[in-house]
């Protein structure tokens, strides 16, 4: 959680959390704010361990601080260019912190043990010399899938940093697209907390939940400004130009602070704890796919769906530094019928990732539709 955004929910530069297990503590802010090396590069030396951050504290907190407080003191709406200053901001905080983390670790691990048997199949035709029936395919499948090893074995320290720079350009997409907009609510006194993590999505149903797909065409994204300010992206039409954060509405933008949270939802010292809001028993799950799986038809060829460009030159070559091989890689273990290739990987709305991107894989022999992928 950035500093400048985190201290005007501080008071004498402390900021009151709640923890999940339900105690209080007053928190500093530069403890509440900071998770120590968390955007570090492990893998690099002097100012190239940190050129994240860096590039974070220049291109995104210093223009989105100056920003906020505007709106804070008043000024809205925002003009274009300072309007974009915002919504990256905001695409940013969604993928920089615990929340998105945890979540991108999840869905790796649901995709990675299909992704490893659909891999396995081809490796046993091109072994073999032969091709296999579509009965012995299957076969071989979920025979690989019983034994696939866990995602770590492809995974870096430097994977979640690839993935939130990779899902940083697919949220500011979405939070820009054309028939989206952003509503500011204000109220005369505090009234909203935060969570760690800063944004929540919301579905059109109301519900928080983490379950891909993260970004659908109707939801809300929901950004507490200050203790009186609340920022939503929406596609809805009934917001007016200026709106009232009244108790109601605030409540349900606490609702969902409380459901992201990885471990603390935060509010200023003097504020009251809202009546009724209540932190769940863990954090935010993403729940197994049920898994479909058929014999490639010889038909047309699955697509697999590609990262957007990073468009920021800047970023391009962070990105480069963090895809360069490791001093030191792991050895991939080889089950009797595992690939000899890397696989696994998923994009950043939980999808199957491009080969060239991640370690998906270049062949399959049984088909994994990623849009088959369904919760149990």
């Amino acid at each position: 959680m950035p500093r400048y955004w985190l201290s005007v929910f501080a008071e004498d530069g402390h900021v009151l959390g709640r923890w999940r297990e339900g105690a209080e503590y007053r928190t500093r802010l530069r403890g509440a704010a900071a998770a120590r090396h968390f955007n570090t590069d492990p893998f690099a030396e002097g100012e190239c361990r940190t050129v994240l951050e860096t590039y974070l504290g220049d291109r995104v907190d210093n223009p989105a601080a100056r920003v906020m407080r505007a709106i804070r003191q008043g000024y809205w709406p925002l003009e274009e260019t300072d309007q974009q200053t915002l919504v990256e901001a905001l695409a940013w905080q969604l993928v920089r912190t615990r929340a998105f983390r945890a979540w991108d670790e999840q869905v790796g691990e649901h995709l990675f043990p299909p992704m490893w048997a659909a891999e396995a199949v081809g490796f046993v035709e091109e072994h073999s010399g032969r091709a296999l029936t579509p009965e012995q395919r299957l076969q071989v499948f979920h025979a690989a899938l019983r034994q696939s090893p866990p995602a770590s074995v492809i995974t870096d320290q430097r994977m979640a940093l690839r993935s939130a720079i990779r899902a940083f350009e697919r949220v500011r997409a979405f939070l820009s697209a054309d028939e989206r907009r952003l509503v500011l609510l204000r109220s005369d006194r505090p009234l909203l907390v935060i969570g760690d993590s800063g944004v929540v999505l919301r579905r059109q149903d109301g519900a928080h939940g983490i379950t891909p797909p993260l970004l659908s065409a109707t939801s809300q994204l929901l950004a507490p400004l200050s203790p009186q300010h609340l920022l939503i992206s929406t596609t809805r039409s009934h917001y007016r130009p200026e709106e009232v954060l009244t108790p109601k509405r605030a409540a349900k933008a606490n609702t969902g602070a409380a459901a992201w949270c990885q471990e603390a939802v935060y509010r200023l010292p003097s504020m009251p704890w809202p009546a009724r809001l209540r932190i769940p028993g863990t954090a935010p799950q993403v729940r197994a796919p049920a898994l479909v799986a058929r014999p490639d038809d010889g038909g047309t060829p699955a697509t697999q769906p590609r990262h957007p460009a990073i468009r920021d030159p800047e970023l391009r070559a962070i990105l480069q530094q963090f895809t360069a091989p490791p001093p030191r890689q792991r050895k991939i273990p080889s089950p009797p019928i595992g690939p000899r290739r890397n696989v696994g990987g998923h994009d950043g709305n939980g999808r199957l990732a491009d080969a060239a991107d991640e370690h998906a894989p270049r062949r399959a022999g049984a088909e994994i539709n990623p849009y088959e992928l369904r919760e149990r």
